[in-house]
């Protein structure tokens, strides 16, 4: 009697368990899928302050990727999960670069030797004088084109003649260390 009694306690319990180990496993799916590269722009916790890129604008100029004018380099890691979403908000920010010299540079690009930057996807944006006018992320929402946009204001005052000036590290989201290439290519 003692055996039936202890069977349908475990019986009762079974089900009870498969819920609990479910939501357990649904929790850490969702957040290997969705979360484990959010983390803050500037997950280092170093200051950056731009002037790395002032050698990328250089050579830029210089190897005539660029003129003068606007320029706009998209930083992106297409190792990086996070790249997904930089995608369709570059996209989505065409029409308001129609003008634009824009550059897409990957970490292992010859043009980003020796320049460390936080984290991609980000942004580097100069005025027509070569000075650094905006560099961060996109906008401060989690992923891409969600939140605030940072690219369009920049773009607005660069075309009134002011320039920001603006070294953007505060952003959480999902961003990837950027690791410079062993190649250049």
């Amino acid at each position: 009697m003692l055996i039936n009694e202890s069977q349908s306690k475990v019986r009762a319990f079974l089900p009870a368990f498969a819920v609990v180990l479910w939501l357990v496993l649904m929790v850490l799916s969702f957040w290997w899928f969705e979360y484990r590269h959010w983390q803050s722009f500037n997950a280092q916790n170093v200051i950056f302050n731009g002037a790395e890129l002032s050698l990328l604008e250089q050579r830029l100029t210089h190897e005539g990727a660029t003129t003068n004018g606007l320029k706009v380099v998209h930083f992106t890691d297409e190792s990086c999960e996070c790249s997904r979403y930089s995608r369709a908000h570059i996209k989505e920010l065409q029409p308001a670069f129609k003008n634009i010299r824009q550059i897409t540079l990957s970490p292992n690009h010859q043009y980003m030797q020796n320049i460390p930057i936080p984290a991609s996807p980000s942004v580097a944006i100069w005025d027509e004088a070569g000075e650094l006018a905006y560099f961060g992320p996109y906008s401060s929402g989690a992923i891409c084109g969600q939140g605030n946009d940072f690219v369009r204001p920049v773009i607005k005052q660069l075309q009134q003649n002011n320039n920001p000036k603006w070294i953007n590290m505060i952003g959480i989201g999902c961003y990837c260390p950027w690791k410079q290439g062993e190649k250049n290519a």
